[in-house]
Formats: structure tokens, C-alpha cells, sequence
């Protein structure tokens, strides 16, 4: 049977185990860590919720066990924690800060007998990371402290001492406000209470944190999407996405398509245009408990944006095209997006743009244009090909002497023509899967820069991608037709058959002997040593390399003074004074410097060597 403590402070409405462990342990003057041992239980435990410990702890106490447990995060495995009967993860609970309202601390001091900082207590859902506001004061939570240590960051009665003469002069106070729907709605779920809001349906976190990506999604339209909230100000994007996620789909779709609108073209893409909504949902959020706002937000994308191949949707390829707009039909077709719109008018495809939106925006389905497309002409002359596909004069010339990109007309009296459409088709095949990159960073570079670089025709690096040997491939969100595509310099390099090299560089071969490079240089420019001509493997440029043949005439004639030194097993610097008084001399047969080199025939009659 557990004794009952003498010395135990009241238990506070909504207290968790870990600040009432610390305000029983510092009234008994220890710390809290030390008071939990001395009882035979665990701090840390209490710190993650443990039950038995915590049941200990009240049974200690003699307070009501549920009490206790009620606002105290368990966890239960991994980053898990379950909180008033909600499966949470831990950044939603045990972040390294801990926040409180400073009136509720204040009152805490004000109706206890005891010191201030044995009185003032953390509230459960003081930790709850959406809650922002005590509904009790209107007051914002502010932060009191952080720490990276739990032991530290818990021991609630240890810090609270360093603050608390702070607090009782009102330093820590803020500005108030009035709660929020969202404020409401979140104090509710934790008091597992129904609002009939369409969030009900959903998991308690998952939901809260979709507000506040679609609120912060729609202040990027006032505040650019890489400026944080300040933290007095984190309620704002909670409370906007809250006010269109609680009226339900059709709510939520029609602030997305306005965002669409407002913030930038469709080619900058969706992870532009939505900022963390999209990066969050798609990257960083595959739980089943977001799969819901993921299939949302995913569905609204696929069927309001110009998607082709070549582009990405929530980290998956897009490999065929649902919907056009009539800026990207135009793109396809190579013709002026105006003289497109009047012919998608009288087809009854799209709206008149006095009527409709924007060229970029008007969209119509591709299925049911499809039959139409096919029957405008798209065959243009060279110069509009080129422009089409964004390809440069020198560039198109080098890929023709490739035969890519052959003219659909050519021969006769008409002049050659170029058919805009199935090369655009082939560019996009060879985008598919390609990896969204709106900066080309890391060695990505284009196909025209790449093979300039590597001094190889652009048709060997296309050759590669249509045999799909390329592993990364990437599209430049901000550019169009070839231009776009990006491939990284590495990989290329690696897949280029290149012919070997018969031998070692001048340069290589110096450091290996111990020489400088311009002494080895004109060692053999001046034709001392043996060298083979041939072409380099990567500049196709003549050149002089030095053949295993090569190296080893080099060697038997002559001798660095570094290499001399080990195989008289002597110190170079000896070697040197020796040499000096031997009066032998470097090699230089015409006056030139070859650096610390000598020939063996006068080293081995110096030394009576054979």
C-alpha cells in the first residue's frame, strides 16, 4: 500500500502529470527528476504519460486518478502520442517549447498560499500545438520557455521560478482577442464535443493542420509564402482555412481556384502557386489520416490545371493530359493563341475571352477537342518550328546533322515544313517522369549546355534519353519545348562510350614522379622522353600522353632526386649536399629547367653504381 504524502499542492483543472509531478516534488524540496526516483517512479515515464507511474503518482498524492490522466499525453510507440482520445503526432504535443496564457499563471499565484512558482501549472491543452488562445481570458498563448532536454523542459517548478517574478509584473502579457470559429471548434473536439462541421469526419490533427496549410496558402496572396507567421499571429492562418475547410469541398475548391487565378500562371505549377499545402500533403504527409485532404487537393489540380506530360502531380508523373488550356493547345499546336481561340469559339470548345477567363485559365476537355485538334494544320516553316519548340538556330542545325527533327514536307516545289505537334509529343515522352525544377542547381543543366560541356553532340544525349538509360531526368518549370529538358552532367559522362586514353596526362604524370608541370611539360615537348599523340577522349583535340611504354623509358633514363633519396635510403636533403659535392648537376642539356631531375648513367658513375 502507498503512503500518502503530507506535502501535496491542489491539483489545477486540465494540469498533466508532469507539472503536478514537479510542484509536488519542489514542495518537498527536491527536483523532480530526484523526487520521482525517491518514489520509486520515473520521471521520464510521467513525462510520456506512462499509466501505471501516473496512477502511482496520484494514488501518492491523493488525487483523482482520471483527473490526472484526462490532459496528460501518452505515448503510445514511435512518435505517437494519444491525447484525449485523440492518436496524435508528437510535433502536435511535445514540442521543445512549452506556452501558457500569463493571466492564468497570474491567477494561479493570486489564490495560493504557496510561492508563485509552486502554484503556477501548465494546463493539458496549453500543449496542444493549434491551440493558440485561452478562451478563459481571450488572452494568446505565449511562449514561457524552451528546452531541448525533457527532464529540463518538464520540470515545470524549476523553470517557473526563473520566470516567474516576470509574469506577476505583467511582462509576459500580450494583446487580447476574440476566439476564433476555429478556436471554438478545436477547444470542442478536445472536449469531445460535435460541431457538425464537415472537419468533423476527420481525424482531430490531420484536420487542424489542413486549416492551417489552405489558411496559409490563401494569405500568400497579402504575404509572401517563405514569411513565417510571427508567433502572436499563427491563429491567422488556423482561423482563414478553417472558415472555407468547414463549409466542405466545394468551399475549399473555390478558394484553390481563386488562388490559381491570383497567384502567378499555371506554368509556374501547383507546388508555386500552394507553398506548403502542396509540398506537405505530397511529400511529407503520406499518413491514411491525410489521405483525404491529399485525394482533395490532388482531384482539384488534375481537373482545373493544364497538366501534360512531362509535369508532376503531388510527386507522380503525369502521363496523359485530362484537360487544355487554350495557352498550352496553342503551345502545342505552334500557333498563335488568338487565332486558336477564334477557332475553339465557333467549335463551342471554349468560352469567347469576353465572356471566359484568361488564355492560361480557359480550359476545355481533351478527350472530346481531341477529333478537332487533329484536323487544324500545324505544319510551319523552320524558323516558327524552332521558335515553337524553343530551340536555338545553331542548336536545330546540330540536331539535323543527327537527323532529328526531319521536316514532314520537303522535296518538290514547296518549301520544307515542320510539323509542331508530333515533336512536341516526342519532347514530352522524353519528359515523362522528368523531376519538377524551377532553379537547375547540383550540376542540372540543359541538353544544349550539357553537350557543349562534354564536347558531344546534343542527338547522343537524345539518343540516350528515347533509350530511356538516363535515370535523372528534369523539366525546368519555367521554360518550354526543349529547353526544358534537363539532364545532370555526372550521369552523362558516365553513359558517354568514350574511347579510352592511351596513356596518363603530362599533368597526372608529373605529380606521379614527383615533378612540376611545366618542367614535364617541356621535358617532353623538347622530345627528352618518349610520348604518344592521340586524341582526347573528351575534347577529340590532339594530344601528347605518356604510354606505359613511355613511362618506362622515362624511368630508365632518368631519376627525380625525391626517388633517388629512397633508393639510397637517404635524406633528400643529404642527397642533395652529396650531389653537390659529387658536382653533379641536374639535367638541363640545353640550359632549360626540368626541375630536380638527373640522368642515371651520371648518378651511377658518380656513386660507382652499375
Amino acid at each position: 500500500m502507498i503512503n500518502q504524502l503530507s506535502l501535496t499542492p491542489t491539483l489545477i483543472a486540465r494540469e498533466p502529470a508532469f507539472s503536478f509531478a514537479s510542484r509536488v516534488a519542489a514542495l518537498n524540496g527536491v527536483t523532480a527528476a530526484g523526487f520521482a526516483t525517491d518514489m520509486g517512479l520515473s520521471f521520464a515515464r510521467i513525462t510520456d504519460g506512462d499509466t501505471d507511474d501516473v496512477a502511482k503518482l496520484a494514488a501518492l498524492c491523493g488525487v483523482d486518478v482520471l483527473e490526472l490522466q484526462g490532459w496528460t499525453p501518452v505515448h503510445i510507440g514511435g512518435r505517437q502520442h494519444s491525447f484525449r482520445g485523440h492518436s496524435l503526432h508528437a510535433r502536435a504535443v511535445k514540442q521543445t517549447s512549452l506556452r501558457g496564457c500569463p493571466v492564468c499563471l497570474c491567477e494561479d499565484a493570486r489564490t495560493s498560499p504557496d510561492a508563485p512558482e509552486l502554484s503556477m501549472a501548465i494546463r493539458g491543452h496549453w500543449l496542444f500545438r493549434p491551440v493558440t488562445i485561452c478562451l478563459e481570458h481571450n488572452h494568446s498563448l505565449v511562449q514561457l520557455w524552451k528546452e531541448t532536454s525533457k527532464t529540463g523542459r518538464y520540470d515545470v517548478t524549476a523553470k517557473m521560478a526563473e520566470i516567474a517574478p516576470e509574469i506577476l509584473a505583467r511582462d509576459y502579457d500580450q494583446g487580447r482577442r476574440v476566439p476564433s470559429g476555429f478556436d471554438r471548434w478545436i477547444e470542442a473536439r478536445l472536449l469531445n464535443a460535435r460541431s457538425d462541421t464537415w472537419l468533423d469526419q476527420f481525424a482531430l490533427y490531420p484536420a487542424a493542420h489542413f486549416c492551417e496549410l489552405l489558411g496559409r496558402a490563401a494569405w500568400a496572396a497579402k504575404i509572401p509564402k517563405w514569411m513565417k507567421f510571427k508567433p502572436e499571429d499563427a491563429w491567422m492562418s488556423f482561423d482563414v482555412g478553417f472558415q472555407y475547410a468547414s463549409q466542405g469541398e466545394e468551399s475549399i475548391r473555390t478558394v484553390l481556384g481563386e488562388l490559381q487565378a491570383i497567384i502567378g500562371e499555371p506554368t509556374d505549377g501547383p507546388k508555386k502557386k500552394f507553398g506548403d499545402l502542396y509540398e506537405r500533403l505530397a511529400f511529407d504527409l503520406p499518413s491514411d489520416e491525410y489521405a483525404p485532404f491529399r485525394a482533395l487537393l490532388r482531384d482539384h489540380i488534375a481537373t482545373t490545371w493544364p497538366l501534360g506530360p512531362g509535369d508532376d502531380l503531388m510527386g507522380e508523373p503525369v502521363l496523359e493530359r485530362k484537360v487544355h488550356s487554350v495557352r498550352t493547345a496553342a503551345r502545342e499546336l505552334g500557333m498563335d493563341s488568338r487565332r486558336l481561340r477564334k477557332l475553339l469559339v465557333d467549335a463551342k470548345l471554349v468560352r469567347p475571352r469576353e465572356t471566359g477567363r484568361d488564355d492560361q485559365w480557359e480550359l476545355f476537355d481533351m478527350a472530346s477537342a481531341q477529333p478537332y485538334l487533329d484536323k487544324i494544320d500545324t505544319l510551319v516553316s523552320a524558323k516558327d518550328f524552332q521558335e515553337a519548340l524553343s530551340i536555338s538556330r545553331s542548336q536545330f542545325g546540330l540536331l539535323r546533322n543527327d537527323n532529328y527533327f526531319p521536316p514532314s514536307v520537303d522535296g518538290g516545289d514547296h518549301k520544307p515544313l515542320w510539323d509542331v505537334r508530333a515533336s512536341r509529343k516526342y519532347l514530352e515522352g522524353l519528359l515523362t517522369g522528368a523531376e519538377p525544377i524551377y532553379v537547375p542547381m547540383h550540376k542540372w543543366g540543359d541538353i544544349a549546355k550539357t553537350a557543349q560541356r562534354l564536347k558531344i553532340p546534343p542527338g547522343r544525349i537524345l539518343a540516350l534519353l528515347e533509350a530511356r538509360k538516363i535515370q535523372r531526368v528534369g523539366k525546368h518549370m519555367t521554360r518550354d519545348g526543349y529547353a526544358s529538358i534537363l539532364v545532370t552532367h555526372d550521369e552523362i559522362e558516365r553513359l558517354i562510350d568514350r574511347p579510352e586514353a592511351p596513356g596518363i596526362s603530362i599533368e597526372i604524370f608529373a605529380r606521379q614522379c614527383g615533378l612540376k608541370a611545366s618542367p614535364a611539360m617541356r621535358l617532353v615537348r623538347n622530345g627528352h622522353t618518349p610520348s604518344t599523340q592521340a586524341r582526347h577522349p573528351k575534347t577529340g583535340a590532339l594530344q601528347r600522353f605518356l604510354a606505359p611504354a613511355d613511362i618506362a623509358a622515362f624511368h630508365a633514363r632518368f631519376v627525380t632526386l625525391r626517388a633517388l633519396a629512397v633508393e639510397l635510403a637517404m635524406p633528400w636533403q643529404t642527397l642533395r649536399v652529396r650531389l653537390a659535392d659529387k658536382s653533379v648537376l641536374p639535367f638541363s642539356p640545353d640550359g632549360s629547367d626540368y626541375g630536380a631531375l638527373y640522368e642515371r648513367d651520371t648518378i651511377n658513375a658518380a656513386f660507382g653504381r652499375r
